[in-house]
Order: C-alpha cells, then structure tokens, then sequence
C-alpha cells in the first residue's frame, strides 16, 4: 500500500470521527455482548495498524459491531444478518455480499468476525489461516494471528471489565 492510499485512508477514519459526532445510539445487548479494545497489524508494505474500542454484540448469524473512537464516537458500524450485511461509515451505508468482505473493506483486511463470538466465550473456533490463542482468557485478553492469506495480521483484544 502506498503512501498516498495511507494517507487517504487516515483521512477517511478522520472524516468518519468529525462526521458521527458524539451521540451515539445503542440497541440493547443481544443474546451475546462484549466491549472492550482491539488492535489490528496487517504485515503489508507498508506495514498498517490501527486500534479502536468496540462493541460486540449478537451471535454469527446476526450481529452488529461498533467501533468507536477514543471519545465513543461511532467510527464504523457493521450489521448482519442470514440475508445481509451492512457497514454505516462517515455517514455512507455500504450494503456487501458478506460480513467477510465489508470486514475487509473497513480494516484493510477480513477478520473473521463470526469466530469471534467463539474466541470471546473461550470456546476454540477453526478458521483457515489463523491461530487464535485463547490462553489469556480468563484476564479478558484474546490474539489471533492469521499467516494465511497473505499479508500476514495480528488481532490483540483486551475486554472491558
């Protein structure tokens, strides 16, 4: 990834904070709930990071994801369900194909997003391409590293309390 796709990148993630402002609305927990901050490495050239609060809630088939900023601004939301998903960002609604595919578009590469709600219960989940080390559990701590496909990426998340 080039410098000039970096910087338009970080110019969209500022748009998206100025452009949420600081009223957020929260639909009730579903049947699961987590919050907490997650930080993501993509080993590209050149390297991408970012990190962010999050709040994750529902089960793989129908959920919605937050990320929020610093502040709790709304960064980005990601909805799904059986039929759709959806990705609300800067004030855009992106409808895709799949959870997968707008995952990758908001962070630069997919996460595999379903298998988090089996990390976080503590529960092992099979996903090609990563290792998910569930060791630090019990502390609220989760990494997942995916070697395949190419570029190499490190998921760290830390659960509130």
């Amino acid at each position: 990834m080039n410098l000039l796709h970096r910087q338009r990148r970080a110019t969209l993630w500022l748009c998206a904070l100025s452009l949420t402002g600081c009223a957020t609305t929260r639909t009730p927990p579903a049947s699961a709930y987590w919050s907490g901050r997650l930080a993501l490495q993509v080993q590209s050239e050149p390297p991408q990071q970012w990190s962010a609060s999050f709040e994750l809630q529902g089960s793989a088939d129908q959920g919605e994801m937050l990320l929020l900023s610093p502040i709790g601004t709304t960064l980005a939301r990601l909805s799904w369900t059986p039929h759709a998903a959806q990705l609300e960002q800067g004030g855009r609604v992106i409808q895709g194909d799949s959870l997968s595919s707008l995952s990758e578009r908001l962070q630069g590469t997919a996460l595999p997003i379903a298998a988090l709600f089996e990390w976080l219960a503590g529960r092992p989940a099979q996903v090609p391409g990563w290792q998910a080390d569930l060791s630090g559990h019990a502390q609220g701590r989760l990494l997942a590293q995916r070697s395949l496909p190419a570029p190499a990426a490190v998921l760290r998340i830390v659960l509130d309390r």
